[in-house]
């Protein structure tokens, strides 16, 4: 009896990590209609949302859950673009086995970082970060042999596709798929074992590391973990852009790209994977209505728009929201029940 409850227990634990949240369904049939009726131009600015979503939502988990605040996904997104890009031009691997390759270059490269960076604690972690993807900026650039320096590279393969739809809607069909997937685990970790260990070291949400060494939780090695996964989550992002531009240069890895990920996190929801794809959404959609709006009310680039905008939003986000898009509902209800009373 002991071996068969055993058994029991393992196979409903493995149901357990196995669940599928309905609205992620609900999204897989979303995405089955829009790539049926999108035009080329949606299916490319939601391509887009989706690629930031990804690398977005392992940052929920490396500061949503665990509370390190970081500001270098800019660099895992990179390592996997170009990790996949040199794969196929140097070596000629297919792109369908560079992406998984170049995803765990990206894993394996936040081991080391993540062990000395995740031995500080609060915003400094913020700092080192951002100075790490300052040297990774200025690196690519320097050794102009291997990435192409400035100019980046080109003529990147494209993912092999099957010829009866066009390419720009296959990538979208996969990056979604991407999505729904990353979507799952981040759920699922976050209802595990480790997503429960990652809260009780979390300052952010009422944890404490000190506490939690006390009971028994290995603080560094859960903290790594969510590093890890984070960054092959961006991994994967920066693969995927690689092969569905064939083109990337540094300024896509920049500082301004890890900055531009943490404002959709903190304004979709830091707590919740789908507050990733709702300040994606915001972001890129602003982003696009400023590049084709801007121009024609007030003229010239639209950088500086941009930069002010996205600093508008973050500031009101922080007043009245300060939990993110994602509890607005929340607030709504709560506001319904005080007007009742």
């Amino acid at each position: 009896m002991t071996v068969i409850g055993a058994t029991k227990t393992r196979v409903m634990s493995a149901y357990r990590l196995l669940r599928v949240p309905r609205p992620a369904l609900v999204l897989l049939a979303v995405v089955a209609v829009l790539s049926l009726v999108g035009n080329p131009y949606v299916l490319s600015v939601l391509t887009s949302l989706g690629l930031y979503a990804i690398v977005a939502m392992g940052l929920v988990l490396l500061t949503g859950l665990a509370g390190q605040v970081s500001l270098g996904q800019g660099v895992f997104y990179g390592v996997g673009a170009y990790a996949s890009a040199l794969l196929c031009l140097g070596l000629g691997l297919s792109p369908w086995l560079a992406m998984p390759a170049a995803a765990a270059a990206s894993g394996l490269l936040a081991v080391p970082i993540g062990r000395a960076v995740l031995r500080l604690r609060g915003i400094i972690v913020a700092g080192v970060t951002l100075t790490v993807n300052l040297v990774f900026y200025y690196l690519v650039i320097s050794v102009s042999d291997l990435t192409g320096g400035a100019t980046g590279l080109v003529q990147i393969p494209r993912l092999p596709y099957p010829k009866v739809m066009p390419y720009t809607t296959f990538v979208f069909c996969v990056t979604w798929l991407l999505v729904v997937t990353v979507l799952i685990l981040t759920c699922n970790i976050a209802a595990s074992r480790v997503g429960r260990a990652l809260k009780a070291v979390n300052l952010l949400a009422g944890g404490s590391e000190d506490t939690a060494q006390v009971l028994g939780i290995d603080v560094m090695h859960y903290k790594l973990v969510a590093f890890v996964v984070a960054a092959v989550f961006a991994g994967v992002a920066g693969s995927t852009y690689a092969h569905y531009t064939s083109v990337i240069e540094p300024h896509t890895f920049s500082v301004q790209t890890s900055v531009l990920v943490a404002i959709m996190v903190v304004v979709g929801g830091v707590t919740s994977p789908w507050g990733a794809i709702v300040g994606a959404a915001l972001i890129v959609g602003l982003t696009e209505f400023l590049r084709e709006v801007a121009p024609i009310i007030l003229g010239g680039p639209t950088g500086a728009y941009e930069l002010v905008a996205y600093g508008v939003v973050l500031v009101v986000s922080l007043l009245f929201l300060p939990a993110g898009l994602c509890s607005l509902p929340a607030r709504i209800e709560e506001w319904r029940k005080e007007r009742r009373i």
